[in-house]
């Protein structure tokens, strides 16, 4: 089931996203940033911003399996909606987890007045790559991050609402 994600999700979703990040982006990301990221500290960010951001989970049984936080574009261009993040448990990605979840942040920007939204990748995260390209995203721009003190190259995939919806 998906739906809003509650106070009572926080531990499970900071365990995703910290395991997500430890797992997807190695080799990707400096070991030692990687090394250093912990449920804890994860949990604290979480809390801190719970009631300013909208995410949902995908949860069955009481077990948060993924999460999606999304809202208004980050960068200067408002009319468009954005995914900030999309993290799947490990032992259930393929699934269909994450396109569930993609589909129904979909739905909800598009039900807030957006018409297109954009999500950014690690340039080098070629399955996250290739899930959002799968679920019709187009490469729109391209920029560079700093994570832990090391610059990284970032992809946009741009994404008409309407055609994820369908």
């Amino acid at each position: 089931m998906i739906r809003y994600y509650e106070k009572k999700d926080i531990k499970q979703v900071a365990k995703i996203i910290t395991d997500d990040w430890k797992i997807a982006y190695r080799g990707i990301i400096d070991d030692e940033y990687l090394d250093s990221l912990n449920y804890e500290d994860r949990e604290k960010r979480i809390r801190s911003k719970y009631q300013k951001q909208k995410s949902i989970v995908y949860e069955e049984e009481g077990i948060v399996k993924g999460y999606s936080r999304f809202g208004i574009n980050r960068d200067e261009e408002k009319d468009l909606g954005e995914l900030y993040a999309l993290y799947i448990k490990d032992d259930e990605r393929g699934k269909g987890i994450g396109g569930k979840l993609l589909k129904e942040t979909a739905k909800i920007l598009r039900n807030r007045g957006y018409k297109e939204m954009l999500i950014w990748c690690l340039e080098k995260n070629t399955k996250g790559r290739n899930f959002y390209e799968k679920m019709g995203g187009k490469l729109y721009k391209t920029r560079n991050i700093e994570i832990g003190n090391k610059e990284y190259g970032e992809v946009c995939y741009r994404y008409d609402l309407e055609e994820v919806i369908k």
